[in-house]
């Protein structure tokens, strides 16, 4: 029994020299462990980039290569991440407060100015379409895939120095390719702006700019949206206040049919017996 109590004590005595520290250790306890003066009430820091990734979860399909984007595409998407505007109104519901984002979307008649200006606009857009017609020539132009492929949009691929340039129908920011097919096909256009109000695009009122919130982008690439803050984002978060967004199907052979300015197009839907269903869309 006594050698019983003798093993107890000792192995009490270990456990206590673990807890408390021991040698130079100890120091370090007794200051960690120190009451400390209340912090003073200063305004938060402006945000950088998370420069320690392992503090926050990255999608496994977030690129990690480096050398992936250049020092002014990565200068572009840290100017976006600073702009002190806050999330869209309607937060999350914003996006599906823009139009109707489940089916088509109802043009309307457009005046006779309305109507040769979008004329205009319209084909300046078609005619630039060569200009992107496959990856090789998009990357050429400073485009990187962004995210990876979506029902009824297909891939966006995007140039994010040009986001905070004005509207230019022949200059799309993103640029949507289809890669169901070998190689991959280029089937529409997609603005993304940066404006405090919703931008001045195509002529009359059926170009419906939609907006998300909470964009958390990594190495270039789109990591998660609908980041609750920056502690949620390894890389640059896009709070989306002021970013707005248009498809455009401006690819003739895939001309959508719910409409040019539809967020989804039933050509790039799940088949069902063959036939693309919008049905099958995210809705």
């Amino acid at each position: 029994m006594r050698a019983q109590h003798l093993i107890s004590a000792i192995l009490c005595s270990a456990l206590l020299a673990v807890v408390s520290g021991c040698g130079s250790r100890s120091d370090e306890a007794s200051i960690d462990s120190a009451p400390q003066p209340a912090a003073a009430n200063v305004e938060a820091p402006p945000h950088t980039p998370n420069s320690d990734p392992e503090t926050v979860r990255i999608n496994f399909l977030t690129p990690q290569d480096a050398g992936r984007i250049t020092d002014g595409e990565a200068a572009a998407i840290q100017a976006i991440g600073a702009s002190p505007a806050g999330p869209p109104a309607g937060g999350a519901a914003a996006m599906s407060d823009m139009g109707n984002m489940d089916g088509m979307n109802m043009e309307q008649p457009l005046s006779a100015g309305d109507a040769a200006l979008f004329g205009r606009q319209w084909a300046a857009a078609q005619a630039a379409v060569a200009n992107f017609d496959t990856v090789a020539q998009a990357a050429a132009l400073g485009y990187v895939r962004a995210a990876t492929p979506e029902n009824g949009i297909g891939t966006h691929w995007v140039s994010w120095e040009q986001i905070a340039k004005p509207f230019d129908p022949a200059h799309p920011a993103m640029l949507l390719f289809d890669e169901r097919r070998s190689p991959a096909v280029l089937v529409g256009f997609a603005y993304w702006l940066q404006s405090p109000t919703k931008p001045v695009g195509f002529a009359g009122d059926n170009d419906v700019w939609h907006q998300h919130t909470g964009l958390c982008v990594v190495n270039g690439w789109l990591d998660r949206e609908e980041s609750v803050g920056h502690e949620d984002c390894a890389g640059t978060l896009f709070q989306g206040g002021d970013l707005w967004m248009l498809h455009a199907w401006v690819v003739d052979k895939y001309k959508n049919r719910d409409g040019d300015f539809a967020v989804f197009n039933p050509f790039l839907c799940p088949s069902r017996i063959g036939t693309p269903d919008d049905l099958l869309c995210p809705h």
